[in-house]
């Protein structure tokens, strides 16, 4: 007779994950793309305040495209923390969103400082709050309007490295969804502020539906994890309609509420199908060339942006000064990527792997005494083979692993 399989809620941490879903580096360009296209579409830089104004009702939406980033960093991180230790996870995040920020804070610094950007200059403390990408966190004015995202992600990223410190398993993360949507509703009723800055009440939505969708995507779909979806859903919806979105104040109540609605529910729809598989044969090498570029992109795109239009449209006009700023920036962030993050992410990486087992490769220095070696342990006897036989679930590994 077969050996019962465990549950997934008792799956350890250490399993394997899933290899690189190239679907969601397609995602994650299109959603910079449409957080590029709000931004040049609304920039003053035109000299009027609506340049576009038939392009403008539709590039409106793009401002959604950081939700779907939320939503997609709640798949993703999940997926990168499982198995690993709070260390290691931490040094990947590292090395993954410094050199690319520092870049940024760098760049746009100097042009703030040399006059180009005009809206603010800096100060020398500004610049070096800035640069630790925790500005928000103490109060100081982000440089680029776009950094106020990166918050939310750290914090995201310090709840997941604490999950990661006890284990990372199917139930914890039912347990911790739970507790952070009960958390929410808690702070918002005592009016908590403190705790809600844990919370991160505005993406929180999002990253639960994510965190939920991965483990459809690793375990298969199961009642619990479908229902923190919806509930992350109808908390996005809250969110995007309390108060007067854009679409609202242009289209009117009915109608602008619809839209958002309907554009809240098409990016859970998509991950929905990237969860339950349906783009898991989309394989391109060429989506993952994309998903290089989006972090660049999205750093860098605003005031470069800005300041391209501003000097282009009044010798090319709006409509060959939009295309050309928008290749421009992918340009600037491919060079990024090429010249800043492909050399130091990997020796970052490895520096602070190295950093975290610093202590168990230090050799004694001269007058301390090496430490006597253990005594060789005896090799088991061998399992009598009526026991060897029943051992219950070898070899099993649930779905994705």
């Amino acid at each position: 007779m077969l050996a019962a399989a465990p549950r997934i809620s008792d799956a350890p941490a250490n399993l394997p994950g899933p290899s690189r879903l190239r679907v969601l580096d397609l995602l994650r360009f299109c959603a910079a793309l449409g957080v590029v296209l709000f931004h040049f579409g609304e920039t003053r830089a035109w000299g009027t305040p609506n340049a576009f104004p038939a392009l403008s009702a539709v590039t409106m939406f793009g401002v959604y495209g950081v939700r779907l980033f939320f939503l997609i960093s709640g798949f993703v991180i999940l997926m990168s923390a499982w198995g690993r230790t709070p260390g290691h996870f931490a040094a990947s995040r590292i090395a993954r969103l410094y050199p690319a920020y520092w870049a940024s804070v760098l760049v746009l610094g100097g042009l703030a400082v040399g006059g180009l950007i005009t809206d603010h200059r800096p100060s020398l403390t500004e610049l070096l709050a800035n640069m630790t990408m925790l500005q928000h966190g103490f109060r100081v004015r982000d440089l680029e309007i776009v950094y106020w995202t990166l918050w939310q992600e750290l914090v995201f990223y310090a709840l997941i490295a604490c999950l990661a410190a006890v284990g990372i398993t199917y139930r914890r993360c039912l347990a911790f969804m739970g507790a952070w949507v009960i958390l929410l509703a808690i702070a918002d009723r005592a009016d908590a502020d403190l705790l809600q800055q844990f919370l991160v009440p505005f993406s929180a939505p999002y990253f639960i539906a994510g965190m939920a969708l991965y483990l459809i995507h690793r375990f298969g779909g199961s009642l619990f994890p479908w229902l923190f979806v919806a509930v992350g859903w109808a908390l996005g919806l809250y969110t995007a309609l309390d108060g007067e979105p854009t679409a609202v104040r242009r289209y009117g109540q009915a109608l602008g509420s619809a839209l958002v609605v309907g554009v809240i529910s098409l990016i859970f729809l998509v991950m929905i199908l990237v969860a339950v598989g349906v783009f898991d044969r989309l394989d391109w090498r060429w989506l993952t060339f994309l998903g290089t570029l989006t972090y660049p992109l999205y750093l860098f795109h605003h005031h470069v942006g800005f300041l391209l239009i501003q000097w282009l449209h009044p010798a090319l006009g709006n409509r060959l000064t939009l295309p050309l700023a928008v290749a421009a920036v992918l340009v600037v962030a491919y060079g990024v990527h090429r010249l800043v993050e492909r050399p130091l992410q990997s020796r970052m990486r490895a520096a602070l792997d190295r950093s975290l087992t610093a202590d168990a490769a230090r050799v004694p220095t001269a007058g301390t005494a090496a430490a006597a070696p253990m005594p060789a342990m005896p090799a088991p006897a061998p399992m009598p083979p009526p026991y060897a036989e029943t051992a219950p679930g070898a070899g099993y590994l649930p779905r994705g692993g």
